[in-house]
């Protein structure tokens, strides 16, 4: 019952994913133009062109990257932890170990997308109409951030209940969940800005560049620099003081407009 490999990163990188280690498939479909297939995150997939095809065959995957980005409960336990200045491996059995050696169903429930975008509709908006609009987007922030760090600090002491045995509300505060928490929410408005931004750029060619590939990687350098600046805070850097401000303007060399 225990994760022997990150399911997200299986044949991905350094990791080697062969054929035969895989199981019948569950689903073998032949997906004619203009059909789409969802994919669960973590399946591991692989796609051919018909045999004795002549015609090129040629596919589009768009993915949720809640992973990638950061945006998982996972990936802020270590944020908040390594800013407290504490060790990030899971004390399990008497030894540090990595999230695989959790139980299965604590493991997933770490890897759950955070309460963000369109998964944050139910915890917006109850600010009376009289409010301005700045009022209601710091209540939605706060209650965003609030329903996170909770939820956070559960999972924590699901995950090592003898390493984590104050009530959740004490765990909040004494590793200060709440600003890993808002620091996240930051993070997924830069990385959403900046996506959108390069489809943009992607669409209507606003940006001199020899090929959409050229343009599109120079978008994902400013997302790894956006990744990088949330792992220095991690590590003790100053942060912003306030999540409900303007996302910072990204260069794109003209066409975008950042008001």
């Amino acid at each position: 019952n225990k994760m022997s490999a990150d399911p997200y990163a299986r044949g991905k990188g350094p990791d080697q994913l062969s054929l035969d280690e895989l199981e019948e498939p569950l689903i073998d479909a032949e997906v004619r133009p203009g059909q789409l297939l969802y994919i669960p995150a973590g399946f591991p997939h692989t796609t051919h062109t018909q045999e004795g095809s002549r015609e090129a065959s040629v596919h589009l995957t768009v993915g949720l990257d809640t992973h990638i980005w950061g945006l998982d409960y996972a990936f802020v336990r270590e944020l908040a932890l390594r800013r407290q200045k504490q060790k990030t491996l899971f004390h399990l059995g008497g030894a540090d170990r990595d999230a695989t050696a959790l139980e299965k169903s604590v493991y997933l429930s770490l890897l759950q997308p955070l309460p963000l975008g369109f998964l944050s509709s139910s915890l917006l908006s109850h600010e009376p109409a009289t409010a301005s609009r700045l009022e209601r987007a710091e209540a939605d922030v706060q209650a965003i951030v609030n329903t996170m760090a909770e939820a956070l600090a559960a999972k924590m002491k699901a995950a090592e209940p003898d390493r984590f045995v104050d009530e959740v509300s004490v765990l909040v505060d004494s590793l200060d969940l709440r600003s890993a928490c808002a620091h996240i929410v930051l993070h997924y408005r830069k990385v959403m800005e900046i996506q959108r931004r390069m489809y943009l750029d992607g669409k209507h060619a606003l940006t001199p560049a020899p090929s959409s590939l050229a343009r599109a990687q120079n978008y994902m350098s400013l997302l790894d620099g956006v990744m990088q600046d949330l792992l220095n805070w991690s590590a003790g850097a100053a942060g912003p003081a306030a999540v409900t401000q303007a996302v910072p303007a990204v260069a794109t060399g003209g066409g975008i407009k950042t008001g």
